[in-house]
């Protein structure tokens, strides 16, 4: 940490470059109490699974008061916010390790740039005065229910209402230690506030907080934060909220993320598939709770496979996709296994079963990276479930009657956009283990075919983009390797 010439009066401007600190789950919980922002993309792994960030990511907000707390640890004085400009850029996730840099604007005046993995995370503006009045009475909790609601785009045109002000000073100064110091508690209160604003009211359960743009308004001195919606820009999906708090007064932006990716039910799937077509198949799918896994489950269970699959953390979606083709007549089981595990488990459960065919579909969230930068670790981690993943899984199941194997790849590899590298190298090496395979194992046909972009929880977007349906093509793939069996005799 280096720290610039600057008046006494106001707080050190610092370029934190390497901090021993990162978003752990235990922080995480913790700033979720004192927000009372408890929604799901932040709190709950296995709904983070379908929503469009794949994982639990910080709030915004935490990663704005981390940054204020470390630019004021320098300062002994009390000092007010008049202004704050905040961008929230690119989602940080749990068990990262941020960096900030603070750069001065004026006399009194920092810009604070929160970086992970080589991307902001945030940007945000802030201006100040020395001095503060009498903090405003704050209440330390809220007897208030916290629901995260989920409001139809009609109702939250309309939606208007307010947020009661707490502040627990106690856990503030354990999280934010200069932060609880140094500002005004109607203005850390009416922070904490936005966060549950945005995660749980408006746009509540299908939320992203874009930004913020606040002034020291004087204009309540009563301790709630209120707020009216004033615009919805469909093409961005992007919310407008008016805020007025006592302190703190302006415009905050969020934007309405997409729900879950809904797959077709086999009624929907029934026309693409011959019902006998795979009678006397015994189809093990590797990650078919949902997505392109579920769509290829159901799919062979409606051709008259007898299909397990496998999920890692979504119970309750695979069991809905075995009662599905059950329903329909189909023959399906599912169990628990990672990917990343012990094969031996994989063998347990499929030793007397002796599958037939085998889909890989387990995957972790492919996140993009930086444009001209090669991440070894982001490689690794995409090599372990697409390299040694679906080895273990190929030497777990295999045996006398395993004949045909589907191993999706992407057509980025094609395309080779540079913010995938690693998600595309790792599916190179993939490509190269099946040719492997498939000469070292004869009679085992692996096909590899190099997929675009089809609609699953991994491919949702915030714009509103037309995205082919993966029924269509998952259905075609599965037809066109059970013919180039048969036609291999």
């Amino acid at each position: 940490m280096t720290t610039a010439d600057a008046p006494a009066s106001r707080p050190a401007i610092k370029s934190l470059t390497s901090m021993m600190f990162s978003f752990s789950p235990e922080r995480q919980e913790l700033f979720a109490r004192l927000s009372g922002d408890y929604n799901p993309i932040h709190m709950d792994r296995v709904a983070c699974r379908r929503l469009i960030h794949g994982q639990p990511v910080v709030h915004g907000v935490h990663g704005l008061l981390w940054a204020l707390n470390g630019w004021l640890e320098t300062e002994v004085n009390r000092i007010r916010v008049t202004r704050l400009s905040v961008k929230f850029r690119s989602p940080c996730f749990v068990g990262k390790v941020p960096q900030v840099a603070v750069t001065s604007q004026g006399d009194r005046a920092a810009k604070l740039a929160v970086m992970v993995d080589g991307s902001k995370m945030l940007v945000a503006t802030v201006e100040w005065q020395g001095g503060t009045t009498a903090d405003l009475p704050i209440p330390a909790s809220s007897t208030e229910e916290v629901v995260c609601r989920r409001p139809s785009l009609s109702e939250m045109r309309q939606l208007s209402g307010e947020i009661p002000l707490v502040l627990d000073r106690p856990l503030t100064k354990v999280l934010f230690p200069n932060v609880e110091r140094c500002l005004a508690a109607e203005q850390v209160a009416v922070l904490l506030a936005t966060s549950r604003l945005v995660g749980m009211e408006v746009p509540g359960r299908n939320s992203i907080f874009g930004g913020m743009e606040l002034e020291a308004l004087e204009n309540s001195q009563q301790p709630l934060l209120t707020y009216r919606v004033k615009g919805y820009d469909a093409r961005l999906s992007l919310v407008t909220i008016r805020v007025d708090g006592p302190g703190l007064s302006g415009f905050v932006s969020a934007l309405l993320r997409p729900e879950p990716k809904r797959q077709r039910t086999p009624d929907g799937l029934r026309k693409l598939v011959p019902a006998a077509l795979f009678r006397g198949e015994r189809a093990l799918v590797i990650g078919g709770s949902r997505g392109l896994g579920e769509v290829a489950a159901k799919v062979l269970a409606l051709g008259g496979a007898d299909v397990r699959l496998t999920y890692h953390q979504g119970t309750t979606d695979a069991e809905n996709v075995v009662s599905e083709i059950v329903a329909n007549g189909g023959v399906a089981e599912c169990f628990a296994y990672d990917a990343l595990g012990a094969p031996a488990v994989l063998t347990s459960q499929v030793r007397d079963w002796e599958p037939t065919t085998l889909c890989y579909f387990a995957t972790p969230y492919i996140e993009p990276g930086s444009k001209g930068r090669f991440a070894s670790e982001k490689f690794a981690k995409f090599c372990e479930y697409y390299v040694r993943g679906f080895h273990d899984a190929f030497q777990a199941v295999r045996g006398p009657r395993l004949r045909s194997i589907l191993y999706p790849s992407s057509s980025l590899l094609d395309e080779n956009p540079s913010i995938f590298a690693e998600y595309i190298a790792a599916k190179a090496a993939g490509e190269a283990l099946c040719r492997v395979l498939e000469r070292t194992n004869p009679g085992v046909r692996i096909c590899t075919p190099r997929l675009g972009r089809l609609a699953t929880d991994q491919t949702a977007s915030i714009l509103d983009e037309e995205v082919p349906d993966a029924a269509e093509t998952i259905a075609n793939v599965l037809l066109e390797m059970r013919a180039s069996r048969r036609s291999a005799g």
